[in-house]
């Protein structure tokens, strides 16, 4: 859903900027005092207390900063999948800083094969698990706090399980559990943090998707997005297979028209969803949709003698009502769980249950 939602050059840089500078410098501060804290806390060595001590300051440094950008209504950070994006890019900025200074370090009396060593090490492999994975998980707990519909306590847990999580799984990194060179255990260490960040991401792409539904169902005209034409758009499946069957309908023309109606599409969900239903860029998306579905109309006519195809259903078909329609998807979701069987008897039960009694005694048949 995310394909083709804008992103301010200028909040981008602001992420980056505050991971490359203000993180790591308030970080060098910072740092030393808590390694001193957990040293005279708990009785470990000191890679142990390393180890411990990064996280708990770098993270919520970290944090801030998106927690500020989600503080400044200009920076648009309006769901989950924002505070996901916006987290990683702070973290991305505050990857490349940490590994200069690190490759400055290690390098200084090294030569030219140390540096690259170092690029590829924590640029390249720990790249996949490093600063960007464990400020995007925290980040979409941010995401989620300041934009779901849920409870007061919820939004809370949510926002500070997300950061305790991401320290978690940064102190994992950090650990010196696997005793060998550091390629492998960049890699054995980092498979078990991707595989939590893309979990997370996952969760943040479903609410993206529940978002999007809820506007195609009760926001944008069913001319233009029904909630019939969304169920094609959900997923990058969907819309490959619905492309699939119009160039088996009609040939390449339908599958060219049908990919640019399929990005207006979801382009004027976007622009619902940050700017409003009735902003200029949602009058002028409705324009290029309702162009897009009559070339495509075209395509149908010349190929099938009917305006109406794979992505493009019929505007004069019967529609049933919104509480139909939901009581249909419970009741295919009931039955894809609980089996056909069990929700036959349910139904059965139920209708008896309405029935007066003594109607149902006098009944023989």
């Amino acid at each position: 859903m995310e394909l083709f939602e804008r992103r301010s050059p200028v909040t981008v840089l602001g992420a980056l900027a505050w991971g490359a500078f203000a993180a790591p410098g308030l970080a060098a501060i910072a740092a030393p005092a808590m390694h001193d804290l957990v040293t005279a806390t708990l009785p470990l060595n000191d890679a142990w207390v390393s180890s411990f001590a990064a996280p708990l300051v770098e993270e919520p440094l970290k944090w801030l900063g998106i927690v500020a950008l989600a503080l400044i209504p200009g920076a648009r950070l309006r769901s989950t999948a924002d505070g996901l994006f916006y987290g990683a890019v702070v973290g991305l900025g505050f990857q490349v800083s940490e590994s200069f200074l690190y490759t400055a370090v290690i390098s200084a009396d090294g030569t030219a094969g140390t540096v690259f060593a170092m690029v590829l090490l924590r640029g390249v492999v720990g790249g996949l698990w490093n600063h960007p994975t464990f400020s995007a998980i925290s980040g979409a707990g941010v995401g989620y706090f300041f934009n779901a519909s849920a409870s007061v306590w919820r939004r809370w847990a949510v926002l500070l399980g997300t950061l305790g999580l991401a320290i978690a799984v940064h102190g994992f990194f950090n650990t010196p559990l696997v005793n060998a060179s550091p390629w492998v255990s960049s890699v054995i260490k980092g498979i078990p943090v991707l595989l939590m960040f893309l979990i997370v991401l996952r969760w943040a792409h479903l609410r993206e998707r529940r978002t999007f539904a809820g506007l195609a169902a009760q926001v944008v005209p069913d001319e233009l997005v029904s909630p019939a034409h969304f169920r094609l758009l959900a997923s990058r499946r969907a819309r490959r297979e619905v492309r699939r069957d119009a160039k088996r309908v009609a040939g390449r023309p339908a599958v060219r028209a049908l990919t640019f109606l399929q990005g207006a599409q979801l382009s004027l969900l976007t622009a619902t969803h940050e700017d409003g239903w009735g902003s200029p860029r949602t009058i002028e998306l409705s324009e290029d949709v309702r162009a897009l579905q009559d070339e495509l109309g075209v395509v149908y006519s010349d190929a099938l003698g009917s305006p109406y195809g794979p992505g493009l259903p019929r505007a004069d078909a019967p529609q049933s009502s919104r509480v139909v329609q939901r009581w249909a998807a419970d009741t295919k979701s009931r039955i894809e769980t609980e089996g056909l069987r069990k929700v036959a008897r349910s139904a059965r039960d139920t209708a008896l249950a309405r029935i007066p009694r003594k109607r149902r005694k006098g009944d023989k048949s």
